[in-house]
């Protein structure tokens, strides 16, 4: 053992068996895993691990490959307080759909071969079809590019097939494939060359490189604006101009990234609609129509369309996921060993946080 509690080789890998650990212990194993990072939030009634979950430590990486039922996952700016700001996170998202809104003004979503870096000091909310997903969690202090990250601009994504998605996608892959089969140096070799990789093609990225001149405030404001008045049915583009005492073209152009202001509304209002029903318990009757109509969409047929086009499940699917109030969690059985790795991992998260 060396002398940062990491064995010889510097990895330590560990899974949870999906076919070996009950069924009715998946969600709160899952959410032992994610204490002090996120909320998990359950999108089907029965939810499940899809298949083992593996995780390794790579020196000074997390590498993580999940496979679950959907979910949503909340980072609330609490989380970001409690565990800090030493993450950058990389997805790479083998199947399924996630859309995601950082900062509560930050759009992505991702199909299968995405990939999306995101700075892990930003709130947001995640939420995921059935999937399976690679995540790499990289020490902040080794990511230069992380500097131009923040509430500007908190994720970078690349689309399947593009140069970067393939060469970064190529290189996971191969990471992967030699886990855990390293020795120490082997590992600290593949641990900084990965992480350069991912550096390096963030800084290659102009929207980060205009960061270091780009005056954002004013966009900012017209989001933070936005979001204050969701639930007003004519927000829009004049109300904006007459606000901020600027002229259309100027709103167009502060929104052009977003697919125009209309459509971040829209976005908005949806990820709100998804917040509201992933927290209703025994849901009176009706109450699917009373959240839709609170925000805005007032003709159920389009609402559902648009909720499923957003999430990739519909309002109904959300609604019927959570619990009812009152039941009973399983015992937790803490001498089993998927429950003490989920247990190692928060502590090494622990350990790197305070470096």
């Amino acid at each position: 053992m060396a002398k940062d509690g990491l064995p010889a080789n510097g990895v330590i890998c560990g899974e949870f068996p999906a076919d070996r650990i009950p069924r009715k212990h998946h969600l709160a194993l899952w959410r032992r895993v994610c204490a002090g990072e996120c909320e998990v939030i359950p999108l089907t009634e029965d939810w499940l691990f899809l298949d083992d979950i593996k995780s390794c430590t790579l020196c000074d990486l997390l590498i993580t490959r999940q496979a679950m039922s959907a979910t949503r996952y909340e980072r609330t700016s609490q989380h970001v307080q409690r565990s800090g700001d030493a993450w950058i996170v990389l997805w790479y998202l083998r199947s399924g759909n996630l859309s995601a809104a950082l900062d509560d003004r930050t759009h992505v979503r991702l199909e299968p071969g995405s990939l999306c870096v995101l700075d892990w000091s930003v709130p947001h909310v995640a939420v995921a079809t059935d999937y399976e997903l690679v995540t790499v969690a990289f020490p902040r202090s080794e990511v230069p590019a992380a500097e131009l990250m923040g509430a500007r601009t908190p994720a970078v994504s690349w689309a399947p097939g593009s140069a970067q998605g393939e060469i970064l996608g190529n290189a996971l892959e191969h990471l992967l494939s030699r886990l855990p089969q390293l020795d120490r140096d082997a590992a600290a070799a593949l641990a900084a060359g990965f992480t350069g990789l991912v550096g390096g093609l963030l800084l290659a990225e102009g929207e980060l490189l205009r960061n270091r001149y780009a005056e954002t405030s004013r966009a900012d404001a017209m989001k933070q604006f936005v979001n204050e008045q969701l639930r007003d049915p004519s927000l829009g583009v004049q109300t904006l101009c007459e606000r901020f005492h600027c002229s259309r073209a100027t709103v167009y152009r502060l929104f052009e990234a977003e697919g125009g202001v209309a459509s971040y509304i829209q976005r908005q209002r949806l990820h709100a609609c998804m917040r509201e029903l992933t927290r209703i318990q025994s849901p009176p009757k009706g109450v699917l129509e009373q959240v839709a109509s609170a925000w805005g969409f007032t003709n159920p047929h389009r609402f559902s369309r648009l909720f499923r086009a957003q999430f990739g499940l519909s309002p109904q699917e959300a609604l019927r996921a959570q619990a009812p109030a009152g039941r009973k969690q399983p015992p937790l059985r803490s001498e089993q060993d998927y429950w003490q790795y989920a247990d190692v991992l928060n502590g090494w998260i622990a350990s790197r946080r305070r470096r």
